[in-house]
């Protein structure tokens, strides 16, 4: 029901739409209303005709006109709209309406909201103000306020909030531990700046836009070169001459224009440039009897293909030339950027152009060579924020965030040691198996004497079902780290069949 409800539908309209029956649509609207999910408001619509609209009702909640969606005054986000499901909010509790949205809008955060934001407190806060908004917002979710009431779902939600804000307050009412959590924001923040201006989309923007501008500066500079060679010669006819200069209405002394402006003396001036041509429709006039035995003849039709067709091409020659030296000189100008950037410590903005750059003359060995060394040294840089990122991560249990961080880590530091993280963390986060075992194997191919490698790539195995690979990489292990009681347990009960 909730699908057919766009802000304009009554009712009575939405009864024939979906085929119900008035008062089924009237009961299931009532109760959306008393969820929060919609609100009715009256408003004419001009220039609409509507179909036949039964009489408003005496009693009730509801009146005719199009239905809105809304959130009340006091709702931070419409429950539509909410990362949970609506129907979350009908599960029998002991929960008053409001409280259940409450609980489920800070539920549905924790994987995306700061300690800052938890707490709605601001970053500069100091500790009394955090802990005066802690105990404040402790009261809605502390599951001691919840005893003897019966919770159902609600009540592993409300510990799992209760435990973030208790970690919340903890981390940012103690010196080190907000500083090295600040630490971490500065560079999760500095990270997603690099993502957004390194992505492709903006850089295919940009290399497009530089692109089209230099191929606009390419022809405007043959429409000039080729208006200055349409310029009549020296001694010209006595129609084609340029006239001397002449008083202007003002009095003062003017330079008239230097074309003919005889139509016809141009299109001669015109020809003697092209071996004879003329423009289309119009032919040389015709020589005197007297002197037409020593006039000579109009060049032949192929002649005249064979003029235009050289013209076209050294045209578009001169074009491709003009195209390909700005396109190296733009390169040149970024690579030069990009090494600025470097010395500055500025990552971001070195492999911003280095990329642009590599994009502008790919076919160009010199260039690509030297612009590779630039974007080495700025993955290089850039590894180390998603490092320091990716350990907080890890250490704060975090190991969805962790496990991309430390992938994005290796793009400018590809060791062992990251791939081998990455590929932990993504398997302690159940996430992509597939993915974890690349990073696994790639961790194993660099340093195939490392155990810890081959025991992570053995583990992400024995999760995928596949025990007997799991077992070979165990084995392996075993031999490079023969004192471990954890692989040797590990390879026991493979065979037992007990993993």
């Amino acid at each position: 029901m909730l699908s057919r409800v766009d802000g304009l539908a009554s009712e009575f309209e939405i009864a024939e739409s979906a085929g119900l029956a008035l008062a089924t649509v009237e009961a299931t609207l009532s109760e959306l209303e008393r969820l929060g999910a919609i609100t009715f408001q009256t408003r004419a619509v001009a220039g609409v005709s509507r179909s036949p609209r039964p009489a408003a009702r005496t009693s009730g909640p509801f009146r005719l006109g199009p239905i809105i969606e809304s959130a009340g005054a006091n709702e931070p986000q419409h429950p539509a709209a909410a990362l949970y499901d609506p129907k979350e909010l009908d599960e029998p509790v002991d929960i008053e309406l409001e409280r259940k949205r409450t609980i489920l809008e800070a539920f549905y955060r924790l994987d995306t909201a700061t300690h800052y934001q938890l707490l709605n407190v601001d970053p500069s806060a100091d500790k009394r103000a955090i802990k005066n908004a802690y105990y404040e917002i402790v009261n809605v979710f502390h599951p001691d306020r919840y005893f003897g009431k019966r919770l159902g779902s609600f009540k592993l939600k409300l510990e799992r909030v209760f435990a973030r804000l208790t970690e919340a307050h903890d981390v940012l009412t103690r010196g080190a531990p907000r500083a090295e959590y600040d630490a971490y924001l500065a560079s999760r923040h500095k990270t997603r700046e690099i993502d957004q201006k390194l992505s492709d989309s903006t850089l295919q923007a940009q290399v497009q836009a530089i692109k089209r501008q230099i191929e606009e500066e390419a022809r405007a500079a043959e429409r000039v070169q080729a208006s200055i060679s349409l310029i009549p010669e020296a001694d010209p006819g006595p129609s084609e001459r340029s006239p001397s200069l002449v008083p202007s209405s003002s009095g003062s002394l003017r330079i008239p224009s230097q074309r003919p402006l005889d139509p016809d003396a141009r299109k001669r001036a015109l020809a003697r440039k092209l071996g004879g041509r003329t423009f289309s429709g119009s032919m040389p006039a015709a020589a005197p009897a007297s002197t037409a035995a020593t006039t000579p003849s109009s060049p032949a039709p192929s002649a005249r293909t064979e003029v235009h067709g050289r013209a076209a091409d050294d045209l578009k020659r001169r074009y491709e030339q003009r195209v390909v030296h700005a396109r190296e000189a733009q390169a040149e100008r970024f690579l030069v950027s990009a090494r600025q950037a470097l010395a500055t410590k500025d990552p971001v903005s070195a492999a911003n152009a280095a990329r642009i750059a590599a994009s502008l003359v790919p076919d160009n060995p010199e260039i690509t060579a030297r612009l590779q060394e630039v974007q080495t040294e700025a993955e290089a840089l850039l590894s180390n924020h998603y490092l320091t990122q990716a350990q907080y991560e890890e250490r704060e249990g975090r190991m969805p965030e962790a496990a991309r961080s430390y992938a994005r880590a290796t793009i400018g530091n590809p060791t062992a040691h990251l791939f081998e993280r990455a590929a932990f963390c993504g398997l302690m986060a159940a996430a992509d198996l597939r993915l974890a075992g690349e990073h696994a194997r790639r961790a194993v191919a660099l340093a195939p004497e490392d155990a810890q490698s081959r025991v992570t790539l053995a583990r992400i195995y024995v999760t995928a079902g596949m025990k007997q690979s799991a077992l070979a990489e165990f084995e392996r292990a075993a031999t490079l780290a023969p004192k471990d009681d954890t692989i040797r347990d590990w390879i026991r009960r493979l065979k037992r069949g007990e993993a």
